[in-house]
């Protein structure tokens, strides 16, 4: 179902990448022989947000969180611009004041990234537990009390029960669309720098200038259509007052809080809001084919959670983490220490600056076909398991193909087009499956602290990047890597 908030999570999905892939795709203007030191700066932030994640997001807002990542996404343009114009004419391999003030740079947008990811997750899934849409017809109501309002609230029907549409855990329609708006970001970023940087002849500086219209976009699309999903939550205090429906949904029983019994308890102002868990929760298991099963007589809000209970919650979610981060080690590893060594002829250094930005253009395509997919089926778990592994087999043959020059010719994007469509299946069928198995008061937990796999994931390949790079460059007679091979 297309609506308002559909579209608004993709349009999200687009934003919130694009700084992420734009420093990717600008890499090699970045430090051409340390591509992979991009690649890390571009991810060790933000997966040190999302590791963190689990222990203060109930403390902080969407409303700040979001915030922040428009102020730190302006920032990242900003620095990057500045100093990749002051060291422009700078040949040299090593690390200049210039170089090193870009990686900063682009640390200050994989923290902004991170942060609204890991948050976008959350909220959709929130969304999607509601309802797609229902919020919208809430709104639309003659209280004017409730329309005043900046957060939204749990649908309700004529008897006081949540609706239908609301208690189903099948739909996973907010993180499609999420989804398959970071796939989009990625067509659209190593678009947007190749047309600035290739075809307009702009420099990197300019191009991320123009870019700062995005961050804009960022805040007001999350103000006009999704802050309502920030739900208004309670002061801690004892003399809140709160009336509770209560209603089974599948073998779980859940408590939902009526704002309608309180007085002055909730606040308007986002400012102040904290968007906590207002579910408590009585459940068997996981879905069958899901994660292991939560201890029956778990009530616990995240919110009330010891540091131990929330990192077990955390590795209870193994099963969906382990495909997560298998993909992204070997699809990153592709693009960080792989695709960056291939050119027709390999000894020209702009035929593998313009392999690179092709072949992850078409990665990215098959990234945004995939991730698409979540609006119609999830994969079961054991398809969700198979798939990192058909990408390490990718990543084993690509190397190969470096090295030797087997079909050494632009069939080659076809191999990077299948690694796309391999990545971005498994993140929206992993977080799809997450959304759908893991029980309503833990999922928007579930979800934000899942991302952290993808990222580890990253992280560990970019390290292993810098040294499949230089091992190709040793092979290829290639001068200009940042780092020896060790064999």
């Amino acid at each position: 179902m297309i609506n308002r908030t559909t579209v608004a999570f993709f349009f999200m999905g687009i934003l919130n990448n694009l700084g992420f892939v734009i420093m990717l795709a600008g890499a090699k203007h970045i430090s051409e022989g340390g591509t992979a030191l991009v690649f890390i700066s571009n991810t060790l932030p933000g997966l040190i947000c999302k590791l963190t994640s689990p222990y203060w997001f109930d403390r902080v807002s969407y409303f700040h969180r979001f915030k922040a990542a428009s102020i730190l996404f302006s920032l990242s343009f900003i620095v990057v611009g500045v100093f990749s114009r002051l060291g422009e004419g700078d040949d040299s391999n090593d690390l200049s004041f210039s170089v090193v003030m870009q990686l900063l740079g682009v640390a200050l947008g994989s923290t902004a990234g991170s942060l609204g990811e890991a948050s976008l997750l959350a909220l959709g899934g929130k969304a999607d537990s509601y309802g797609v849409g229902e919020l919208e017809n809430f709104s639309d109501s003659d209280d004017d009390d409730n329309n005043q309002r900046e957060g939204g609230e749990v649908p309700e029907d004529d008897e006081g029960h949540l609706g239908e549409e609301s208690q189903s855990t099948e739909k996973s329609l907010c993180i499609a669309a999420f989804s398959s708006g970071t796939g989009l970001a990625g067509v659209a970023g190593f678009g947007y720098i190749y047309l600035f940087t290739h075809i307009f002849h702009f420099s990197l500086s300019d191009a991320l200038f123009i870019a700062l219209l995005f961050p804009f976009l960022y805040w007001k699309v999350f103000k006009l259509s999704l802050l309502e999903y920030t739900v208004n939550d309670y002061d801690d205090n004892e003399t809140t007052a709160l009336s509770r429906q209560q209603f089974s949904n599948n073998n779980t029983h859940l408590e939902v809080f009526d704002e309608s019994s309180t007085t002055d308890d909730f606040t308007d102002n986002p400012n102040t809001r904290n968007e906590n868990q207002i579910f408590s929760i009585d459940s068997g298991s996981f879905s069958d084919d899901g994660a292991a099963a939560t201890q029956e007589d778990d009530n616990t809000p995240i919110q009330n959670m010891s540091f131990m209970e929330r990192f077990r919650t955390v590795l209870s979610l193994w099963p969906y983490m382990i495909p997560l981060f298998v993909v992204y080690f070997s699809e990153y590893a592709l693009q960080s220490g792989v695709w960056v060594s291939i050119g027709f002829p390999v000894d020209d250094e702009h035929q593998r600056s313009s392999f690179y930005i092709a072949g992850n253009w078409m990665y990215q395509a098959g990234v945004f076909i995939s991730r698409s997919s979540g609006a119609f089926f999830i994969f079961p778990m054991w398809v969700l398991w198979l798939m990192p592994f058909l990408q390490v087999l990718n990543l084993v043959v690509f190397y190969i193909i470096a090295v030797h020059h087997y079909i050494y010719n632009q069939i080659l994007f076809v191999g990077c087009f299948y690694a796309g469509l391999l990545g971005g299946a498994v993140y929206v069928h992993g977080y799809g499956r997450i959304s759908k198995d893991i029980p309503l008061a833990k999922r928007e937990f579930a979800l934000a602290s899942a991302s952290v796999a993808d990222s580890f994931g990253i992280i560990l390949a970019d390290f292993c990047g810098l040294f499949i790079q230089s091992c190709l460059y040793q092979a290829n007679n290639i001068s200009g890597a940042v780092v020896s091979c060790p064999i």
